[in-house]
């Protein structure tokens, strides 16, 4: 089992992301504190502000959570972000070209970016070597 992580440059942008959400979030609440000018109520203004912070919370828990470039290999699988994909069940494998993620395609059609542009260039090699190692010496056993 290899583990990969993503570098310095990923946290970065999920910094960025969060901050892009908090400034949506005030945009909303500009809007809301208008509508607040003729609503004379201050627990309006309250629960505003909690829904308000409570949006923020889970867009920046949906930002953290729905973006994970992380890649781990194991013998038998490799697992690309949280979907796991055994090596028997990739009929292709199609190598990064002019700044495209490079992705893999099962044998059900389906395809799999594998998102390592947030990688190392060195973990991007060593990767994309695993898995066309483990592919070919599958169809070389059949």
């Amino acid at each position: 089992m290899k583990q990969y992580r993503p570098t310095l440059l990923y946290a970065i942008k999920i910094f960025g992301l969060i901050v892009c959400a908090g400034f949506g979030i005030f945009i909303i609440s500009i809007f809301l504190n208008i509508v607040s000018l003729f609503v004379a109520s201050s627990f309006f203004e309250k629960v505003i502000v909690i829904l308000l912070i409570i949006l923020f919370v889970i867009s920046a828990f949906l930002i953290i959570r729905s973006n994970n470039p992380a890649i781990v290999t194991y013998e038998d699988y490799i697992r690309i972000g949280r979907q796991d994909v055994p090596y028997n069940t990739i009929q292709n494998f199609y190598i990064a070209k002019g700044g495209s993620e490079p992705y893999v395609v099962t044998k059900d059609g389906e395809k799999i970016d594998l998102e390592i542009s947030w990688l190392s260039k060195k973990d991007r090699i060593e990767i994309e070597k695993v898995i066309l190692e483990n592919i070919e010496s599958l169809t070389k056993q059949v």
